[in-house]
């Protein structure tokens, strides 16, 4: 799957105006053509038109960056690249940081179903002795006084 990305998603990545990104795109450079395609986009306006729209798939960045260096001060290139690598670090980090609690977290809950697994079993046998001792006291109530007068007897 290849991911292309607009003009002013661009301009978020690598900090440079929309404008300067649209007009190098648009220049045809032989460097830069192999990652570019041509897409209709509606225009915002209520029953608008489509316009064609130009996109960069994202491995062309490099020779982007270096075309746009050519005319830009590479300082705030490099700033902003280095802003987004210093994103992407704490991404990663935290995404293995998420991965070990989520494991953390599956083993507590597996213990915690034994847990419960283990106090259902002694829930059962703790009624089905209740119901011993139910039925055992129905007998008893069931008997007429003189069973049980005749049964101390003996």
């Amino acid at each position: 799957m290849d991911l292309y990305l607009k003009p002013s998603e661009i301009s978020e990545i690598i900090g440079v105006e929309e404008g300067i990104i649209s007009r190098t795109l648009e220049r045809q450079d032989a460097d830069i053509e192999p990652f570019l395609r041509v897409v209709s986009a509606r225009l915002k306006e209520p029953g608008g038109s489509t316009q064609p729209q130009i996109q960069l798939r994202i491995d062309g960045l490099a020779p982007l960056i270096k075309r746009l260096s050519y005319n830009i001060p590479t300082d705030d290139i490099i700033e902003n690249l280095s802003c987004q690598v210093i994103d992407i670090t704490y991404l990663r980090e935290t995404c293995a940081k998420l991965e070990a609690d989520t494991q953390k977290l599956a083993a507590e809950n597996a213990e915690l179903r034994e847990t419960i697994e283990s106090f259902d079993a002694e829930r059962t046998d703790w009624v089905s002795q209740i119901e011993g001792l139910k039925n055992k006291l129905a007998e008893e109530r069931s008997k007429g006084w003189m069973d049980r007068l005749l049964k101390r007897d003996r």
